[in-house]
């Protein structure tokens, strides 16, 4: 007799395809993930393995983004950097010749980041992000930036050369972060560092 045929197997699924993402999205994706780890892990955490297993992806496709882990950080960095650059820019630009107001207004550009994306810059600005070679040329290269963006307007309100206005900028700088800070560790509240910080500058920028 013949056999009764049995219930059809289910046929398997084929796995599902990774969506297809630009060279250029796929890179912006993968930052975007690179930047996560150190928010929420500290730059120590970040390598090429760690990221491919977040970005959910080969360690040979993040070799082809960024060859190196020099490239890795710094690319992150800036990634991280970005906003706060324009943001200070964009202040000063609004506030030509007015260091007191052009700080005023940029100001709220890094206390309003979230906490992990102002540490990781803190972090980068004060050297203490880690000691290798890699990060030690991206610290000193974030602070030539940023100093750079400050030191026209305090030369110029300052009437100083270009050395000092760079050296007094730079320690401005500091003063904010160290003040962010200290809000960021609950020893002030954010009103009353946002007036401290503004009336030390407004004596600084005094004549």
């Amino acid at each position: 007799m013949p056999k009764t045929p049995g219930p059809a197997k289910p046929r398997k699924r084929a796995p599902a395809k990774r969506a297809y993402l630009s060279r250029d999205l796929r890179r912006q994706t993968l930052l975007e993930v690179a930047a996560n780890i150190v928010e929420t892990e500290g730059w120590a955490a970040l390598n090429m393995s760690l990221l491919a297993e977040r970005g959910g992806t080969s360690r040979q496709l993040i070799y082809q983004h960024f060859p190196s882990m020099e490239q890795l950080l710094a690319d992150t960095a800036w990634q991280i950097f970005t906003e706060v650059m324009k943001g200070t820019t964009d202040s000063i630009a609004a506030n030509p010749g007015n260091l007191a107001e052009a700080a005023k207004s940029a100001e709220a550009y890094s206390l309003d980041l979230p906490p992990g994306r102002g540490d990781a810059l803190w972090q980068l600005i004060a050297g203490t992000a880690g000691s290798t070679p890699e990060l030690d040329q991206i610290r000193l290269g974030i602070r030539k930036l940023i100093s750079g963006i400050w030191t026209p307007v305090v030369r110029k309100e300052l009437d100083m050369s270009e050395a000092d206005a760079k050296v007094y900028a730079w320690m401005s700088i500091l003063a904010f972060w160290g003040m962010r800070q200290l809000v960021r560790d609950g020893e002030i509240s954010k009103a009353r560092g946002v007036k401290l910080f503004n009336g030390f500058i407004e004596r600084v920028a005094k004549p």
